[in-house]
């Protein structure tokens, strides 16, 4: 979000901000790809990959967030250590207000109990949302990739998230087990 006059219209005033932002480039004859490519360069390449499952069983979205939450069956709460034999470095459960990454392990973000969202942080610097649309049937995940400055094997990277993301498609929603169907192409 750009500022905090109207927070509904976020994609309005950041097209404004981006236009804002092209004339500026221009009068110093750069594109917005140079632009881009230059913040790559600074902060690091960030690569995403998002999709979705269809799910209409309400319990089978119940089922599989519980076992993330109960996972290698325990009858405490005990979330995924790694996945795709990447460490997982933090977790963040916004469904009962857990995250692991602060002190007391509350999430600083608004808890809802109502709606399913887990974010696993990864060693290697992925990190991977997991929620329910709420008007939807539909079981999103939104993943991304921020490497180091100065990496700039996109190529390789984006091998490693699509390694990643394939782990968690198959050890966290497991499609084939619990009837998901997969976005239409």
């Amino acid at each position: 979000m750009c500022g905090s006059a109207v927070l509904d219209k976020d994609g309005v005033s950041a097209a404004a901000i981006a236009g804002e932002m092209t004339s500026y480039l221009a009068a110093k004859n750069i594109t917005l790809s140079q632009q881009l490519t230059a913040v790559y360069e600074e902060y690091g390449y960030h690569i995403t990959k998002n999709s979705y499952f269809i799910c209409h069983d309400q319990e089978v979205i119940r089922a599989m967030f519980d076992r993330l939450r109960h996972y290698g069956n325990q009858e405490d709460v005990s979330y995924p250590r790694q996945c795709g034999g990447v460490a997982i470095t933090a977790v963040r459960d916004l469904t009962t207000g857990y995250d692991s990454s602060q002190a007391d392990n509350k999430a600083v973000l608004p808890s809802s109990p109502s709606s399913q969202m887990i974010t696993f942080s990864f060693s290697n610097g992925g990190v991977a949302t997991m929620r329910t649309s709420g008007t939807e049937p539909k079981i999103k995940y939104y993943t991304e990739l921020c490497a180091a400055p100065g990496n700039s094997d996109v190529k390789g990277l984006q091998k490693e998230l699509d390694d990643l993301v394939n782990a968690i498609v198959e050890d966290f929603f497991q499609p084939q087990k619990n009837n998901l169907l997969s976005k239409p192409e």
